[in-house]
């Protein structure tokens, strides 16, 4: 029997009964269709925030890179003109670019959620995601996110990315989505050691 076994999770947020977040979770009302393209090593990741968008945000779509058909239902459902991709590339598009209307008239925002290798390689085997148009950030907030290490120091999570998309192109209220992650950095209850600052 496993470790993770012997645990009893909570029903609604899936998340351990002693790291519950229900009580911090409040629901967030988008303009566009969020979708996170997820790597499959990323799913059962305790510290993986994608999760927390979800709870916020009911309308969201989670896709695995395991469940090959419904990537492939998102890849028919976008095109150039409908959809765009959060992933720095060199020729994304700062959102913050007075060039720009940010990601105006788009009706679906993909998020890549994984390591910087792992999100890397799903672009590469997703060819279509390189014919979106790609957005990256140049005036992003500092993370608050503090539990996983990466060696991009301005790193956001993927939490704190759909927020800062959310808020700065489609003007919305995105305090919900850091107050769930904040909630749930206060309750895990891994090693100090593991968090940002302590390498």
């Amino acid at each position: 029997m496993s470790k993770n076994s012997l645990r009893i999770y909570c029903p609604s947020c899936n998340y351990p009964q002693t790291t519950c977040v229900c009580s911090n979770i409040d629901i967030v009302s988008v303009p566009v269709n969020v979708v996170i393209l997820q790597h499959a090593k990323e799913r059962e990741h305790a510290k993986n925030t994608a999760r927390l968008v979800s709870l916020c945000i009911p309308t969201a779509k989670i896709i695995s890179t395991e469940d090959s058909e419904a990537v492939n239902v998102l890849h028919k459902q976008c095109n150039a003109t409908n959809s765009a991709v959060i992933y720095p590339s060199e020729e994304s598009i700062a959102i913050e670019s007075n060039l720009v209307t940010p990601l105006k008239g788009v009706d679906t925002v993909i998020f890549i959620d994984g390591s910087w290798k792992q999100a890397f390689g799903m672009m590469q085997k997703y060819s279509w995601l390189q014919t979106l148009p790609a957005y990256h950030f140049s005036e992003a907030p500092n993370t608050h996110y503090a539990i996983r290490h990466t060696r991009v120091s301005n790193a956001l999570s993927t939490l704190e990315a759909v927020a800062y998309t959310l808020s700065y192109a489609f003007n919305t209220d995105a305090a919900p989505l850091h107050n769930a992650q904040q909630a749930m950095q206060q309750h895990w209850q891994g090693p100090k050691s593991h968090r940002r600052g302590n390498e």
